[in-house]
């Protein structure tokens, strides 16, 4: 009888073992799940990885075997005494070689990022995306107008030298420039479609 009305026996008895019955509170995720829970379930948030590096690498390989193919032809080339090599092809093969990864990249950007923004707007729910993706086509965007510039600027000074009378084997200058010219205009414009795609997205700052 005495026992009955001791308070460490009885069922409402708290201690160590109660307090481990409650628990600690759980760590939730972003859709207040249990951590664990979800990990073990496969609720867990999967992460999109963006869009294959093969093709730009491919590319960029074509490129260099290209400008490599071109400087051999130049170095074997047999020309009369004075006329200068020509350099339109090297020139292309080079600009190939150097911005052939960041325009292909910049394109899988837009398609990606494009693709992503009406998912979101259809109201589907999407997997999550590293930060950098949101900020890649920046990077890209910058060397390939650096590049496209390059080409415009060899196509300008083709026109010099057809101007000057003085051969430089860039004449007659104005093919690079309009190649030059319109590829800077595509890397922007698809620049900045890809920009106006990533606005709204929760992955974007």
């Amino acid at each position: 009888m005495i026992s009955e009305h001791r308070p460490d026996v009885g069922p409402e008895r708290s201690g160590p073992s109660g307090l481990g019955e409650a628990g600690a509170a759980p760590r939730l995720d972003a859709q207040g799940m249990p951590v664990e829970r979800a990990a073990r379930d496969g609720d867990a948030p999967t992460r999109e990885r963006g869009p294959s590096l093969l093709l730009p690498a491919l590319v960029s390989a074509a490129g260099v075997l290209l400008a490599g193919f071109e400087v051999f032809s130049l170095v074997t080339m047999d020309l009369p005494e004075g006329e200068p090599l020509p350099l339109h092809r090297a020139v292309l093969a080079g600009a190939l070689a150097m911005g052939g990864f960041s325009v292909t990249r910049l394109l899988q950007l837009l398609v990606f990022a494009s693709r992503r923004r009406r998912r979101r707007q259809a109201g589907q729910e999407l997997a999550e995306v590293a930060w950098q993706l949101t900020d890649a086509h920046t990077v890209h965007g910058v060397w390939a107008l650096a590049v496209s510039g390059s080409i415009a600027l060899m196509g300008l000074l083709g026109l010099w030298s057809l101007l000057d009378g003085i051969p430089s084997g860039l004449e007659p200058g104005w093919p690079l420039l309009l190649i030059g010219a319109g590829l800077a205009l595509l890397v922007r414009c698809v620049w900045m479609r890809t920009s106006a795609s990533w606005e709204g997205a929760p992955e974007a700052f």
